[in-house]
């Protein structure tokens, strides 16, 4: 009887050390799982960057509407300022050139203005500065166009696209993957002898190209 106890006991002891090995094992592959998820996200996955229209100061907007309205000319001085976030974990982002331009009711006013190559660390965020002007530039509204600059005039707001064009490329990666950024601007003509009014940040959107490594 005393030997049946005792090794019943064995039994026990086995079956509960058992439990624990596996509880811990199982744990084991959790965290090992995860960490392998991280570091596929981290190394695997690339995500496109994250762009806003943090300020933007527009100084002069005028326009001399032409007979028909497509050879209609302005005037303008406009500075705008956009932040790229790269948010990958691991990978910088290399962006080429950007070329810069500007149009009001679909219609290009300016295209101008340039960017010189630069990089993003992973992680960060790289911000472009764009000061542009003109006067007497030409300017092909329709005749909606026209009488739309003439309402938003009437409010001294006015609604103005920036778009950005450039590629981008992925540290370790040897694709070069086209990218544009468009921004729309709502900017309160001011006076420059007088303080500028507050800009609200605007979220831009990222059209990238559907191709592999991109």
């Amino acid at each position: 009887m005393a030997l049946y106890e005792d090794w019943g006991w064995k039994d026990n002891d086995c079956y509960c050390c058992g439990w624990k090995a596996c509880a811990i094992w199982t744990a084991g592959l959790v965290v090992a799982g995860g960490v392998i998820a991280v570091l596929v996200v981290a190394f695997a996955v690339v995500y496109p960057p994250k762009a806003t229209a943090d300020d933007a100061v527009l100084e002069r907007f005028a326009l001399s509407p032409g007979s028909p309205a497509a050879n209609s000319t302005i005037s303008y001085n406009l500075t705008a300022t956009v932040t790229l976030k790269n948010p990958n974990i691991y990978r910088a982002i290399e962006y080429g050139p950007l070329a810069v331009s500007f149009s009001f009711n679909g219609s290009g006013f300016d295209d101008s203005a340039a960017v010189p190559a630069f990089e993003a660390k992973a992680r960060k965020s790289a911000t472009v500065h764009v000061t542009v002007g003109g006067a007497g530039k030409l300017i092909k509204l329709t005749s909606p166009g026209v009488r739309e600059f003439q309402a938003e005039n009437d409010t001294g707001k006015f609604d103005v696209e920036m778009r950005l064009d450039t590629t981008l490329q992925y540290k370790g990666r040897s694709a070069k993957c086209p990218l544009v950024v468009i921004c729309p601007l709502q900017l309160q003509l001011i006076d420059p002898a007088v303080a500028a009014t507050a800009f609200q940040r605007t979220k831009c959107t990222i059209l990238r190209a559907k191709k592999s490594g991109c």
